[in-house]
């Protein structure tokens, strides 16, 4: 039920200030090599570090001291559906801490990592344990993470996620978002690359999700945007979350309708027994697309020769593995994820997403110098308006959480696994034209507010 919420994961700052864009030089190491004194991708200004001469740090707000930051990173780990859920938000976690520390830590501060498994019934939970101790949350995530909004924003606690889902959460106060997932706009530059490619497939469109309200209000703003972009709808259904006994009924009712081109929501794993499922009734769509989330070995898995049969493309606004070669940071990040967790899930892109939050934080906090306040981590950030955690994930506007990335990268798979798509890219693997971004119009809901927790900017310390 978590992997099916996580649908649409679906941005660099200087050190000596709250800076404005991402530094473009090469660092020069090889694709495959760790970082050197501290620097990631295109980030050519060393991450993390020991105080400058002269600096001396004290205790400066709640969870930083002369010597140290606490930190929190939350998770769905210990949900007892799925054993070790998303356990790459906590590994892309342990990764940067121990990495940075081993570098002099932020401005000299080693940081401490709090691992907080919400177990996706528990994110409040987690959430008031942050707001004892914490100084910030980083790089994490949780299936349900409108039960927390509130009381994070009470205690006044920012967070940098590295995902983000339900309305309540998407754009909610004193957050900063390295990709930001607004709810008044979206990315579909897939469906413009789907458009191009098979046009007779554009009056004929259908929609597929499981039934979870989060993510039912991903694909109605998918579907507004489709609709937008000139896809004519025939086929809208939901799907239990959990499974199905049998997927025959639903591929036999997406060829009732004459389904040429498929959008599906969901967890990959489902996806793979719907196009098997299509398979053994012999009928063959255009195309089946989805997010980012589509992005995973899963579906090759469960799918297999299915793969071969039907056109099945993903979008992604974080750097392919694939496209590792090309794009030293994704190398990088490999590289430092087998030093400091050897036995982590290899290829996750969902670690990527944290690590790129994780990237911005740090260089947010160091700007701080030994001022380290929530207020000069959370205003620098939001000076932050471009952003690619070196390369690691599609350029966007921190500084404007209203706003999508206009980048997005395409990815086909197959029986063998994935491949990249160039079409009309701009930025390496990244189509990033302004029209891949959709407004929408329709409401879908309203982030959580200071005044929602009865605050004010004023409160902000």
């Amino acid at each position: 039920m978590v992997a099916v919420i996580f649908v649409a994961l679906t941005a660099c700052s200087r050190s000596d200030s709250a800076s404005t864009t991402d530094t473009s030089t090469s660092n020069g190491t090889a694709a495959s090599g760790a970082p050197a004194n501290g620097q990631f991708g295109t980030i050519s200004t060393p991450v993390c570090g020991p105080a400058p001469a002269g600096q001396t740090n004290s205790a400066s707000a709640l969870g930083v001291t002369a010597d140290s930051i606490n930190l929190g990173t939350i998770s769905d780990t210990g949900y007892p559906g799925a054993p070790g859920l998303n356990q790459e938000l906590f590994d892309a976690g342990v990764t940067f801490v121990d990495w940075c520390n081993s570098l002099g830590g932020i401005n000299g501060r080693q940081l401490k990592l709090d691992q907080l498994d919400a177990k996706i019934t528990e994110y409040k939970d987690r959430i008031l344990e942050a707001c004892d101790k914490d100084f910030a949350i980083v790089g994490g995530g949780g299936v349900f993470d409108d039960a927390g909004q509130v009381a994070r924003i009470t205690c006044l606690l920012p967070d940098f996620p590295g995902y983000v889902v339900t309305p309540k959460a998407r754009g909610a106060a004193l957050q900063v978002q390295a990709l930001p997932f607004p709810l008044n706009a979206v990315n579909f530059g897939l469906a413009r690359y789907l458009s191009d490619q098979f046009p007779d497939s554009t009056s004929h469109v259908g929609y597929i999700t499981g039934n979870l309200p989060s993510i039912v209000v991903n694909k109605d703003q998918y579907q507004e945007a489709g609709t937008k972009l000139g896809f004519t709808t025939v086929y809208d259904d939901k799907y239990n979350p959990t499974g199905e006994p049998t997927w025959v009924p639903f591929a036999q009712s997406i060829k009732d309708k004459g389904v040429k081109g498929l959008w599906y929501v969901g967890e990959p794993t489902n996806l793979g027994k719907l196009l098997a499922a299509l398979d053994q009734i012999g009928y063959k769509l255009d195309w089946v697309a989805g997010a980012g989330n589509l992005y995973d070995q899963s579906l090759v898995e469960a799918a297999g020769s299915a793969l071969d049969t039907n056109n099945v493309f993903t979008q992604t606004a974080i750097t392919p593995f694939l496209a590792a070669d090309q794009v030293p940071a994704v190398g990088q990040y490999v590289q430092l994820l087998k030093k400091y967790v050897p036995n982590a899930k290899p290829n996750a892109a969902l670690g990527l997403n944290s690590f790129t939050a994780w990237l911005l934080w740090a260089q947010s906090a160091k700007s701080c110098g030994a001022d380290l306040t929530r207020k000069c981590l959370l205003d620098a950030g939001m000076a932050t308006s471009s952003w690619s955690g070196g390369g690691i994930s599609a350029l966007s506007n921190p500084s404007d959480p209203s706003k999508p990335s206009n980048c997005i990268s395409f990815q086909k798979a197959n029986a063998d696994g994935f491949t990249l798509i160039d079409w009309q890219s701009q930025d390496g693997v990244y189509n990033c034209d302004a029209g891949n971004v959709v407004e929408l119009t329709n409401d879908y809901g309203l982030a959580a507010t200071l005044a929602d927790a009865g605050k004010t900017t004023d409160d902000i310390k």
